[in-house]
């Protein structure tokens, strides 16, 4: 595995955004969320350029010891616009001033590069508003490479 190096101050900007959004959904369905929006740009032949979005809004525990997530889902379309029946649309959605980490190594490691964010932002007294987006470089049978960013709550 090669060294978390953590950035700071990175901006990112989507464009021409097909969005999926959902809410209070338990967490064993992430894949399958994940699947079912990957499965509708296949459906309806979308081109897409760039990598594969998602923000986690935080986690939530329920009394009755379930566990909860806000989760959205983009990807940036040519013609985008033509899907806003099936998908909600923006035209720009960024991410400003956030913490930013590159992790490239087997999917069950990617919890350091999780840690090593969380630690910055403790370390450094930083707030944030529990999001995380994650896009997806790459990959690979054996290895995920992904770019992870957390904003910075202004304080």
């Amino acid at each position: 595995m090669t060294k978390l190096m953590v950035k700071e101050n990175k901006k990112l900007v989507l464009k021409n955004v097909l969005m999926k959004q959902h809410e209070s959904i338990a967490l064993d369905t992430l894949d399958e969320k994940l699947n079912t929006f990957t499965n509708q740009l296949k459906l309806f032949k979308i081109q897409t350029f760039g990598p594969l979005v998602t923000r986690n809004k935080g986690t939530i525990f329920h009394d009755d010891g379930t566990l909860t997530t806000d989760y959205e889902l983009f990807v940036q379309a040519h013609d985008y616009k033509q899907y806003q029946k099936q998908f909600k649309i923006k035209d720009r959605i960024e991410f400003p001033h956030c913490i930013y980490v590159k992790f490239k190594g087997k999917f069950e490691d990617m919890h350091y590069a999780h840690s090593k964010l969380d630690l910055y932002f403790y370390e450094n007294d930083l707030t944030t508003n529990g999001d995380v987006i994650t896009v997806l470089i790459n990959e690979y049978e054996d290895q995920v490479e992904v770019d992870l960013f957390k904003p910075v709550t202004q304080l």
